[in-house]
């Protein structure tokens, strides 16, 4: 089912590989709500994200299981200053739904496909 949102989990790294990765074109990108009070922004929360910002993006290559399918990611404010609407990025999986690394991708359809080849998280 396409129309089905998947959501993808930020975590930092910390010292692991990407198992897989997936090309998605960027279709909305939103500041995350803070909660009731602002209480979801707290850095004490374990689940944290400095800056947390919601993208939304469909799939376009990588994981043959989610190409087509939208899905939904938080990621720290850094990570989403490297993106844009309308544009593809790259973004690295472990275990299928936890996101690692994302990379603003070239625009030029020509170099899109070498490039997602060879991108890998640094």
């Amino acid at each position: 089912m396409s129309d089905q949102i998947i959501e993808v989990k930020w975590e930092w790294p910390a010292g692991r590989q990407m198992e897989t990765k997936i090309l998605i074109n960027v279709k909305k990108i939103s500041k995350a709500s803070r909660g009731f009070f602002g209480i979801g922004a707290s850095p004490s929360l374990a689940d944290a994200i400095p800056e947390a910002t919601d993208v939304v993006a469909t799939v376009i290559a990588g994981q043959e299981n989610l190409i087509g399918k939208t899905i939904s990611m938080r990621v720290p404010g850094v990570e989403a200053n490297k993106l844009k609407v309308g544009e593809p990025a790259a973004v690295a999986l472990v275990n299928s739904n936890i996101s690692i690394c994302v990379s603003a991708a070239p625009t030029d359809k020509g170099e899109l496909d070498n490039w997602f080849n060879k991108w890998s998280c640094n």
